[in-house]
């Protein structure tokens, strides 16, 4: 299929979209990880439905979608958390999370992650957050340096509780 990229619509996310949302997340996922579904999926997928059931009306999730000949051909996502501030620009304590970055294969090459992640920047200034943070794939890279984001000052670890 050839995209006119001319011709893509974006708009915000709402709860009637959960499904998409949830589509594409796994659709992600399982290319990042090269991975089949299975029975872990449904498993994923019931817990996907859940969260994007319950914080998308308090807006501590924003998503957008990309809409072509009324198909979903791109998503990105935002989660809004609140934590207690700091100085070096998070003094209000509210930062984003930027994830669910998401083109369908045929539709890649068109500017749409570019247009999704600009989306959700305007949407984090509009809610006073003055922090995005985001762990960026190989292909994803690219597009996220070219709008700003940087490596850390200090590093960010990880434990995974058993």
């Amino acid at each position: 299929m050839k995209i006119e990229a001319d011709r893509i619509m974006y708009r915000r996310a709402n709860v009637s979209d959960v499904e998409v949302l949830v589509d594409c997340r796994i659709r992600f996922l399982n290319e990042l990880y090269h991975r089949p579904e299975d029975s872990e999926t449904q498993v994923l997928r019931e817990a996907l439905q859940e969260y994007f059931s319950e914080a998308i009306p308090p807006e501590s999730f924003i998503a957008w979608l990309a809409e072509y000949d009324g198909k979903v051909v791109g998503t990105g996502g935002m989660v809004v958390w609140q934590i207690p501030g700091r100085y070096g620009g998070l003094e209000s304590g509210r930062a984003g999370y930027i994830l669910n970055m998401y083109t369908t294969p045929e539709a890649r090459g068109n500017g749409i992650c570019t247009r999704l992640l600009k989306e959700l920047v305007n949407e984090a200034k509009s809610l006073g957050i003055t922090y995005l943070h985001l762990h960026a794939s190989r292909d994803g890279e690219g597009i996220y340096r070219k709008a700003g984001f940087a490596e850390p000052k200090q590093p960010e670890l990880r434990l995974r509780l058993e």
